[in-house]
């Protein structure tokens, strides 16, 4: 049985508002057996999907108690991940998915049955219960709203859970996908009889199929009883007419009504309610079949995370093409202004000569000669460094920001932090060395090689395009939306350049107080010292006013960036960010 005691969730108000709080949920009181199907219904902003995630524990209620099967939810010991199902409004699974593949993904990041002979069985067995088996092969993207609502069920379904909570699952559908579903949440609420369902809906239109309807006013329960009653207890001839007859009274005077014949109508429910499933001296149910499913360990999370995220990525020739222009085309994008390839530096002569005019002009030529060298070899190095930055936005500002919602279910469910984000650090850790260390050898072979260690270079590469995808990654995961991640990642990659000091000087106070921030400066600066030993050094010098630094304080400074890019990454990742 869920029970709440009056359950309450205040919160600040926002700035300019008279009240310093604002009341989300205010004494909301009810039990519900198991083996039962209710509704919470109420007008927008009511409170019923607040109340939901406050169930689900995504919210935590600031007063009151809340008990499953007699026990304190927010003292003792949390719901397991697999004895909760929660079904968001929104979408829950990848476009370029499969249902069947979906479904898998699902039973794989949340039980220990891949590998087994149960696998297969229990994946066919939750797409019958769901009527999904004959679009098992269909790819998400081309569902309809009532199958994908199907589809949430099933996702959730995996580890047959004794609480399911649907948000909102039969919104936005047609009168018949709307029955259908309902339909469906019956059948799931009896399929188990430790199951509790329930499902939060605008709609008054199918009220009849659930065994109890909760009405939300303002952030309190006004009712909860049999639908059939609903209408003598608001005295409206019709179900679509109590949401108008609200308006009629204040909030406080519907509570008041409500406590004085609570308890009526939750014994009427009690005693409608299906026989509660017994139990042994120590609390627990005598059926063992339906204890919750225990969760992979987490290198079985990774494999399963980075297997869906490749197929993916190859199933989408939009990404695939643009990540094949950016590693061939921006290596020659850099080698254009290089074609005729880097000539080597003549020495000036030592010997005077006895006229003046001649030497004069030498020495000229010798600048000049060393200014379009040093010019030409410190820009190819930032272009390489610019581009590799470039691309390194790209690949993961949108990482985690896009598929946030997805994220935030399967936490719920048992999703480890760690290994998600080790699975984005393996699957773009592949596009971080394929694109710098192609970028670095491709232009070196063109160019004649560049001066200076190869080796270095390429090192200086690598880790600057991981500092920034490692950085970027780190935005995606605190942002809530795609664009935002987006925006802020191209922000960060345009002030590369202007102030990394490789066009124009920056004032010294301000280089000194920027550079720490700016990884293109320390990849450029790093590479251009490994050339210390070639006579190109001092050409470079000669161009370039900003101090360069040492190779491997360059790389150290870059494996900071890199640290931080991964707890950024992984603070954001394990924060909440419900809708």
């Amino acid at each position: 049985m869920l029970e709440a005691n009056n359950v309450g969730l205040e919160v600040d108000a926002p700035p300019g508002s008279e009240e310093e709080s604002l009341h989300l949920l205010q004494e909301v009181a009810f039990s519900v057996p198991q083996g039962h199907l209710m509704a919470i219904v109420g007008p927008s902003g009511c409170g019923k999907t607040t109340l939901l995630k406050v169930i689900a524990g995504i919210v935590e209620q600031t007063n009151g108690e809340l008990k499953w099967e007699g026990r304190d939810l927010k003292e003792e010991e949390d719901l397991h991940p697999g004895e909760l199902g929660y079904v968001p409004q929104f979408s829950v699974a990848h476009d370029l998915l499969t249902v069947e593949e979906c479904v898998a993904n699902s039973m794989s990041l949340r039980t220990q049955l891949p590998g087994t002979d149960e696998f297969e069985p229990k994946l066919d067995k939750v797409l019958e219960l769901t009527g999904l088996t004959e679009l098992a092969e269909r790819r998400v993207k081309v569902l309809s709203g009532g199958q994908k609502r199907r589809l949430g069920l099933a996702l959730e379904l995996v580890t047959n859970p004794c609480l399911l909570l649907c948000d909102e699952v039969t919104s936005g559908l047609d009168p018949k996908s709307e029955r259908e579903i309902t339909d469906l949440l019956k059948v799931l609420s009896r399929e188990n009889p430790r199951r509790l369902v329930i499902n939060v809906t605008h709609s008054l239109a199918s009220l009849e199929a659930f065994d109890s309807v909760l009405v939300m006013y303002k952030g309190r329960l006004v009712y909860h009883g049999p639908p059939k009653l609903l209408t003598h207890y608001f005295t409206v001839d019709h179900p679509e007419e109590v949401y108008l007859r609200l308006t009629q009274r204040d909030t406080q005077a519907w509570h008041e009504s409500w406590q004085k014949k609570r308890e009526y109508y939750e014994k009427m429910l009690l005693e409608s309610a299906p026989e509660q499933p017994k139990r042994r001296d120590d609390g627990e149910p005598e059926d063992e079949t339906i204890s919750p499913e225990e969760l992979p360990g987490l290198f079985s999370q990774v494999f399963t995370l980075l297997h869906r995220r490749w197929t993916i990525f190859r199933r989408d020739s939009g990404q695939v093409w643009l990540h094949l222009a950016m590693l061939f085309g921006f290596p020659l994008l850099v080698v254009i202004f290089a074609l005729d390839g880097i000539k080597p530096l003549k020495q000036l002569s030592q010997r005077q000569d006895s006229n003046m005019l001649y030497e004069l002009q030498q020495k000229s030529e010798h600048m000049v000669q060393q200014l379009n060298a040093g010019g030409l070899v410190s820009g190819l190095v930032m272009l390489q460094v610019v581009l590799v930055t470039l691309m390194a936005s790209n690949n993961a500002a949108r990482e985690i920001a896009g598929e946030r919602l997805i994220l935030e279910r399967e936490k719920l469910g048992g999703l480890s932090t760690t290994a998600y984000v080790i699975s984005k650090v393996f699957f773009l850790g592949v596009f971080v060395l394929a694109q710098s260390v192609w970028m670095g050898i491709f232009v070196d072979m063109v160019t004649g090689g560049l001066p200076g260690h190869l080796l270095t270079k390429l090192v200086l590469l690598v880790l600057v395009s991981a500092a920034m995808t490692s950085v970027c990654l780190g935005i995606s995961a605190m942002c809530r939306t795609p664009e935002k991640a987006t925006i802020l990642s191209i922000y960060l990659v345009g002030f590369q350049l202007p102030l990394s000091g490789a066009v124009l000087s920056l004032p010294d106070w301000i280089e000194g107080a920027v550079n720490p921030f700016i990884a293109a400066f320390w990849a450029w600066s790093g590479s251009l010292r490994s050339m210390s030993d070639t006579a190109f050094y001092d050409a470079v010098k000669r161009v370039t006013e900003t101090s360069l630094v040492s190779s491997e304080l360059a790389a150290f400074v870059l494996l900071a960036h890199i640290i931080i890019g991964l707890s950024m990454t992984y603070v954001g990742s394990k924060g909440s960010q419900w809708e």
